[in-house]
């Protein structure tokens, strides 16, 4: 998708803290910030507004990483067209003094003719700013001393980068929807985000764990703004060994509690296993929308049958597969990935659904007639339901038996039961069960 605000780009050396300020620029901690280096690997946005401009904020790898891996060379192919395509560059540097890169760094931002504002990190207090002298040796004029983590000068800083800019009247439209893409790793999340964005948006690997911070894009779809998060790989808690895994974790969860609907890819080759239940029961936790993308479809060996037999051995294994979307798709050859688009904006729009109460209890009275589950009989009564939340869809019912509606069976034939009668097919239901009949509610 085209973007409409400028981007400007935060360039730099390894650990000079080019996360830490897109954090205190951003107002808030979207980037992973650790000693560790190396640590960003995609290209994050975010939208920060000065005054009456307003600019897409990009954090970059630092472009000092070593090694000609071919995941190392597809950071550094990333980090360089986001360069390309940014209308002005932060360049940050680290006190005390410049490295032998930053005299190269200086080189990449001059030849580039991209407006340049110049920073020197890690200026904590005023007694280290005779050390500008240093960097003023590379033949700089301009250089502004900061410290992102204590936020000393960053308003300078972008009162300098709103200078260079056009003035905006207003920020990026509204988003319609959010949709987090999680799954395991090598799930093929990052491939599935590529292949909806049109272009090499994250970085894909063959090397699990690729992606650590959580990567936003905004596509236009028939009309329709959405969102794509591209998340870390889940794994179990047992197997997390490392404070950036952690947090890359935390992120993934941040990612699913902001969205709407929550892509969870599981890879077709291996079959769902039980991790991905445990991925699952977590969308469900923050009562978010899933839908299960069968990824890598192209590998298998397949009939007319293959589809059903899948869904079945799923369903055998995760009892709560079938009450959601299962779409078979492949991110790597583009398969299907428009009907999971559709898919998630009808399953978003079910779940705003708001439904009046008249019709509400009018539609399940007529369903306790229909259906007849074999322990309620007629001894239980739901005297009155009123719907009390979207997005997830909440109902509160008023009952002669809490005991025998919270049973788990129970619950889980009135939630196929009100999907059936409310049209909620793929959408969570939750329940609220009161003891006693209201004397008085009024009916909107």
């Amino acid at each position: 998708m085209k973007k409409k605000l400028p981007i400007v780009a935060i360039i730099g050396r390894q650990n000079v803290g080019k996360s830490t300020l897109f954090n205190s620029l951003a107002g808030k901690r979207r980037a992973i910030v650790d000693a560790h280096p190396g640590l960003t690997r995609d290209i994050l946005f975010e939208v920060v507004s000065h005054g009456d401009v307003s600019f897409l904020l990009s954090d970059t790898p630092g472009l000092d990483l070593s090694g000609k891996d071919e995941l190392s060379e597809k950071i550094l192919a990333l980090a360089h067209k986001q360069l390309d395509e940014s209308a002005a560059v932060i360049l940050l540097f680290e006190n005390p003094g410049p490295e032998a890169f930053d005299y190269r760094l200086v080189d990449l931002v001059r030849q580039s003719n991209i407006p340049t504002v110049i920073a020197v990190n890690k200026m904590d207090n005023e007694e280290e700013f005779p050390n500008l002298s240093n960097f003023y040796e590379m033949g700089l004029t301009d250089i502004i001393p900061i410290s992102a983590l204590r936020k000393k000068n960053t308003s300078l800083l972008l009162e300098k980068i709103a200078a260079l800019l056009p003035k905006t009247t207003s920020s990026r439209d509204d988003i319609d929807v959010r949709i987090a893409i999680v799954g395991r790793p090598n799930s093929g999340k990052s491939t599935l985000l590529n292949a909806l964005a049109g272009y090499e948006r994250s970085v894909v690997s063959a090397t699990a764990g690729t992606t650590r911070d959580t990567v936003d894009e905004d596509i236009r779809f028939h009309g329709h703004l959405i969102r794509f998060i591209d998340t870390a790989g889940m794994r179990r808690k047992r197997n997390i060994d490392e404070s950036i895994e952690y947090y890359s974790i935390t992120r993934t969860i941040e990612a699913i509690k902001r969205c709407d609907v929550v892509i969870h890819l599981v890879d077709a080759t291996l079959g769902l296993t039980e991790n991905d239940k445990k991925i699952s029961d977590e969308i469900l936790r923050w009562r978010k929308c899933p839908i299960i993308a069968l990824n890598k479809w192209d590998a298998i060996e397949k009939n007319d049958k293959t589809f059903a037999e899948y869904k079945d051995n799923i369903s055998f294994k995760y009892y709560r597969a079938l009450d959601f979307p299962i779409i078979s798709i492949s991110a790597r050859e583009k398969q299907r990935i428009h009907k999971l688009i559709t898919t998630a904006l009808e399953i978003h729009q079910k779940s705003l659904q708001q439904i009046p109460t008249a019709e509400l209890n009018r539609t399940i009275e007529q369903a306790f007639r229909t259906y007849k589950h074999p322990v309620l009989g007629n001894s239980v009564k739901i005297y009155y339901a009123t719907q009390t939340g979207s997005a997830p869809q909440r109902f509160r019912l008023f009952t002669n038996n809490t005991e025998m509606l919270k049973r788990k069976d129970v619950l889980r034939y009135l939630e196929k039961m009100f999907k059936d009668v409310l049209g909620l097919e793929g959408v969570p239901i939750f329940f609220e069960i009161e003891g006693r009949k209201p004397k008085k509610l009024s009916e909107k």
